[in-house]
Formats: C-alpha cells, sequence, structure tokens
C-alpha cells in the first residue's frame, strides 16, 4: 500500500509531510499576528509621540503584549520596524490611489484623481496625523528608509503613466515621476505646515502639472 497520496489519490503526501505542513502554517500564522501586533503598537505609539519622538523597543512590545525576544526574532531594530510601517503605509497609499483613479473617466480625471488621493493624506485628519507620525519617525533616512521613497514614487509614476501617455507628454516615464514626485512634495508640505489644501490648491497643481505636459512643439 502506497503512503504518497492521501485519500482521494491526488498526491498530497503524506500523513507525515500533511502534518509538517499543518505546523508550519499554525507558526507562520502565529508569526504574521506578532509582527503586525508590532507593528500596530509601533505607529499608535509614534502617533501618540506626534512623531517627535521615535517609541522605546520596552513600550512597544508592552504594548503588544509581547516580549523583547518576540521583537528582536522579527525586526534588527527599530529602524527595521518603522521601515515595514513606512513600506505598509506606502502600499496602502498606492493601492487607494490605484482604487480612486479607476473610477476615474479620461486621462485627465483619472490624473486629477490620483493627485487627489495623494493630497488626501495631508487633507483626511486621521490619515494626516499618522502619516506625519510615520514621516515623523524615518526622518534618520536609512538605506531602507530611502529605499522605500525610492519604491513610492515609482510605484505612483507607474499609475500616472497611462494618463500622462494618452495627454501627450514628449517623455510619459519621466512625467509621470515627476507628477508623483510633486504629488507627494505638496502633500508633505501640507501635511508638515499643519494646514488642510483645498481646492484650490488643487486645482493649481493639477493645472500646472497639465500644462507641462504639452510637448514643446505645439
Amino acid at each position: 500500500m502506497s503512503s504518497q497520496n492521501g485519500a482521494d489519490g491526488r498526491g498530497e503526501g503524506t500523513l507525515a509531510e500533511r502534518a509538517v505542513r499543518r505546523r508550519l502554517a499554525s507558526v507562520e500564522e502565529s508569526a504574521q499576528a506578532d509582527v503586525q501586533a508590532l507593528m500596530d503598537a509601533g505607529l499608535a505609539l509614534m502617533v501618540a509621540g506626534g512623531g517627535e519622538r521615535r517609541p522605546r523597543v520596552a513600550d512597544i512590545v508592552a504594548a503588544a503584549g509581547l516580549s523583547n525576544d518576540s521583537f528582536y526574532r522579527y525586526f534588527a531594530g527599530k529602524d527595521a520596524l518603522v521601515e515595514a510601517i513606512v513600506e505598509q503605509g506606502a502600499r496602502a497609499v498606492v493601492s487607494y490611489v490605484r482604487h480612486r483613479m479607476s473610477t476615474a473617466e479620461g486621462a485627465g480625471e483619472r490624473l486629477r484623481a490620483g493627485v487627489t488621493a495623494v493630497m488626501k493624506q495631508a487633507s483626511d485628519e486621521g490619515l494626516a496625523t499618522q502619516t506625519r507620525a510615520v514621516l515623523g519617525n524615518a526622518t534618520s533616512m536609512s538605506a531602507g528608509s530611502r529605499h522605500m521613497s525610492v519604491a513610492l514614487v515609482e510605484s505612483l509614476a507607474g499609475l500616472f503613466t497611462g494618463p500622462v501617455t494618452e495627454l501627450g507628454a514628449d517623455d510619459p516615464a519621466r512625467t509621470a515621476r515627476a507628477v508623483a514626485g510633486a504629488a507627494l512634495a505638496g502633500m508633505q508640505y501640507h501635511l508638515f505646515k499643519g494646514e488642510t489644501p483645498d481646492e484650490a490648491d488643487l486645482g493649481h497643481l493639477v493645472s500646472f502639472l497639465l500644462a507641462g505636459m504639452v510637448p514643446a512643439s505645439r
């Protein structure tokens, strides 16, 4: 009798192999829960500190209900945790921008929707508080933080390439990157100034960006 197949004969492995997979799946699920708890605790403490002071590892693990050993099992130090939080936030921003752009029709409106979605990080009180705190804690700009900043611009540029191409930009790739950089710079300006960008601010930025896309020969 062969033990290589499951009861239904579909080749799911031996009972021992399946037991190992169940155990590994359980360990992975537990590890993911621990990492998310540490990131949530770190973000909450950053927000509570207003981004002006970095939370201590002891405070993070206490808030997460874990131990120092657990923290260093997953992260080399606070910088690594901050980078993970920045990465998670960047992915959320890109996902939100993509969603907002998908609901707009026409290249100009898609671009406006994308820029508006980026600027929303400064206009929504809850998002602004979190973003300000995370950026404040990432001011050391370690190699990982710099990499995430570049990756965020590149990800947003990837979303903007389609609209700027349709709008007739001479160099869509560079133009899309410039739009992403301008939107992020505008967001950070309003964010750290502590004011909400209004429709006039947004309209001026979008008009400026659109004007810059017109080929010089036109």
